[in-house]
């Protein structure tokens, strides 16, 4: 009877911390009859968001307090049965634009933006497709509403540009994997703060990220290219496939949010305010065919499913009485989460005659073991109006001392939130007053050398000015100034195909330029050396040819360039050293690195070439590296190491090079080859490589030693 000064308190009176609000059917409904759960479902979570809405307004206003501290969202959970009545109190939410949290353990591939996921991922996998490609733009990730879609289409150049850059994605996937793809469109689509902009743009973030984690853990774990990813991630999605734990939907940031919860996940967890609308559910298994669980009291409470077996009406009995007992837990656990208010939903909804409250406060029957208590339960409800409903309530708060509120249960709606504004606040912009390490970064080979411009993020790729005197005219689609009209694109390519014709026979006449250095490395990427006589070499290079935008003709061309750098001897006094000989399993391609590096400055680095250097580094290389220009760094180096393989018990590194030297084969002599080692510092490279092998190595392999 003494009050708690811990109730919640607004305008500085305490009420009472339970308030049981009833849901009058007569006044809703039919007259005599219950209230459907379809339009239970719709009045219900607009009265608790309506509710929620004014004491969040109260608290903001300094008039609702719990203790000493004003009342805020995170003070307040909703508790629901199942996850799709947490959803639909999270709709409500959002509509008045109170901030939620979803507290469920729903599986991450049955969302949204899984679906969503799924059809990005296959319309960037075959860029080629329009259906896929269509698909993947009318998503809410990709934002392309339909009338958006139909003026693109129209448009010959946007469309065309759109292809282009799911092509640019297909590739970066296809060169650097899933992550690295996805973290691309993700910045150049904007799609973070495009999902943001929805009501519950937080969770479809967290998902969309979740997601994006566990497809790439996969890609790595499993080895999946574009086509499993897709595979694994359909099968995921079908219905009926068992979930693993970290797959659960995983919460959006609660800092300052409404926690909708499902009592299963609540039990232990204590809340100031608790919302209970949905305590209703039924006991009865509604049809008579359905299959069910019990615990049989004729077989030691052995646990046994009924398919249809004869004692079928007994034993629907014994289940129906189990689940009442489950109902009256839950329904025990939901009302003892509140630590200062309590609200609680009751009224004549269809089907609730067999729940735990009807059991609770109208059941008079005995609880023999024999008797079909659910079927009495229900009985008794049944014969009660709304009027008899009410008068029940009313004897519950009057015996409960002042500590329960009895009143229907508003029906309005809420008033949408606004965020709250500091009214006369001289707001101006903070002075950093702090310093910032200049030396510390994570630095690269190309990073290191500032003559050349190899991206730091990104594997190496060899990009050279297309000389004059060669006479090949590479499209300027390839370095993205190709004429925007259709009729200068096609007099561009016009003169693109004659310098094909034009140009002398053989490898020397292919395109020169970036895009020839990303389709050269490709192939060798992906290529099993081993199998280079074989048609696979073709099957390769043909599907490359077009991925990389050159033509078919050039087929046999870069399969004779190829076969020669798979059979040239790698070693003059080892003949059958040749890359035709290592097996896939025996190289890796790609592999990134990161090492710790300490203060280095170019002097310190031209003194170790000077003092340390093997005889076959040029003597030049020193004072070369003396030149560079950058300051002294620390931190991390990073790079990518082209091709790593073993043989015979030896380690050797690969990066692949298409430097242009010129139009004849002895431009690529002895000579010319060191000319452009030292012009390009790729001795100063592979050293940097082999410090990162080295230490690879050294947590890889037991007993390994460099020597």
């Amino acid at each position: 009877g003494q009050r708690d000064p811990g109730w919640l308190k607004i305008n500085g009176e305490s009420e009472p911390p339970f308030q049981l609000w009833f849901l009058d059917a007569g006044k809703i409904g039919e007259p005599g009859k219950p209230i459907t759960k379809t339009t239970a479902r719709e009045l219900i979570p607009r009265g608790v968001a309506g509710e929620i809405a004014r004491l969040i307004d109260l608290g903001r206003d300094h008039k609702a307090f719990i203790g000493t501290k004003p009342l805020k969202e995170s003070d307040i959970a909703v508790l629901v049965r199942r996850n799709d009545e947490a959803r639909l109190m999270q709709e409500v939410l959002a509509s008045l634009h109170i901030p939620s949290v979803l507290a469920s353990t729903g599986n991450l591939f049955d969302s949204r933006e899984a679906q969503e996921m799924e059809r990005v991922l296959a319309g960037i996998a075959d860029p080629g497709d329009a259906r896929l490609l269509r698909a993947s733009l009318t998503t809410d990730i990709l934002g392309v509403k339909g009338e958006a879609l139909n003026l693109l289409m129209e448009d010959e150049s946007a469309w065309e540009n759109r292809l282009v850059e799911f092509k640019n994605y297909h590739d970066l996937w296809n060169r650097r994997g899933l992550m690295s793809m996805f973290r691309d469109l993700l910045l150049k689509e904007g799609v973070l703060a495009r999902l943001m902009a929805f009501p519950d743009g937080e969770r479809r973030n967290t998902n969309l990220l979740h997601l994006l984690e566990v497809l790439h853990a996969q890609s790595i774990e499993k080895k999946l290219h574009m086509a499993g990813i897709l595979k694994w991630l359909a099968e995921q999605r079908r219905e009926g496939s068992p979930a693993v734990e970290e797959h659960q939907l995983r919460l959006e940031s609660d800092e300052n949010a409404v926690k909708l919860a499902t009592i299963h996940k609540c039990k232990g967890l204590e809340y100031p305010i608790v919302f209970c609308p949905f305590a209703w559910d039924g006991s009865r298994i509604q049809r008579s065919n359905e299959p069910f669980l019990f615990h049989d009291q004729r077989d030691n409470m052995r646990l046994t499913f009924d398919l249809g077996s004869r004692e079928r009406a007994l034993n629907r009995v014994s289940a129906e009485r189990e689940r009442l007992a489950e109902n009256m837990r839950l329904l025990y656990v939901a009302l003892t989460r509140a630590k200062n208010r309590c609200y609680f939903v009751w009224g004549r909804i269809n089907e609730a005659e067999t729940s735990a409250p009807a059991y609770l406060l109208y059941h008079e029957g005995s609880d023999a073991a024999e008797e079909d208590v659910v079927k009495a339960a229900g009985e008794s409800f049944a014969c009660l109006n709304d009027e008899d409903v009410y008068q029940a309530l009313e004897v519950v708060e009057g015996n409960a001392g002042g500590a329960i509120k009895l009143h229907e249960m508003p029906v309005e709606d809420g008033s949408i939130r606004t965020l709250p504004r500091d009214e006369g606040r001289d707001l101006k912009c903070r002075v950093f007053s702090g310093t910032i390490d200049r030396q510390w970064r994570i630095s690269s080979f190309s990073s290191l050398v500032s003559a050349f411009h190899q991206s730091a993020d990104l594997a190496d790729r060899d990009a050279v000015r297309l000389r004059e005197e060669a006479q090949v005219i590479e499209p300027a689609s390839a370095q993205g100034l190709e004429p925007a009209s259709a009729p200068d694109r096609e007099a561009y390519r016009e003169a693109y195909r004659k310098a094909y014709r034009e140009a002398p026979p053989g490898i020397f006449a292919f395109p020169k330029g970036t895009r020839a250095g990303t389709f050269m490395h490709d192939i060798f990427e992906h290529l099993d050396f081993t199998r280079t006589a074989s048609p696979e070499l073709e099957n390769l290079v043909t599907d490359k040819l077009e991925a990389h935008g050159f033509a078919s003709t050039w087929l046999e061309t870069i399969c004779e360039m190829v076969r020669k750098v798979s059979f040239v001897s790698l070693a003059p006094e080892i003949q059958e050293f040749q890359l035709s000989t290592i097996r896939t399993q025996d190289r890796i391609n790609e592999l990134e690195f990161y090492f710790p590096l300490k203060p280095i400055s170019t002097k310190r680095l031209g003194e170790l070439f000077e003092t340390h250097a093997p005889e076959h580094v040029p003597d030049g290389l020193p004072e070369q590296i003396g030149r560079m220009a950058f300051s002294t760094v620390r931190g991390f180096m990073k790079g990518f190491m082209d091709m790593v393989f073993q043989y015979q018990d030896r380690f050797y590194l690969v990066d692949w090079k298409s430097n242009l030297l010129g139009d004849r084969l002895d431009d690529y002599d002895q000579e010319g080859v060191n000319r452009a080692m030292e012009k390009g510092g790729y001795h100063f490279q592979y050293h940097i490589y082999t410090v990162a092998l080295n230490r690879y190595l050294k947590h890889r392999m037991p007993g390994y030693a460099y020597n």
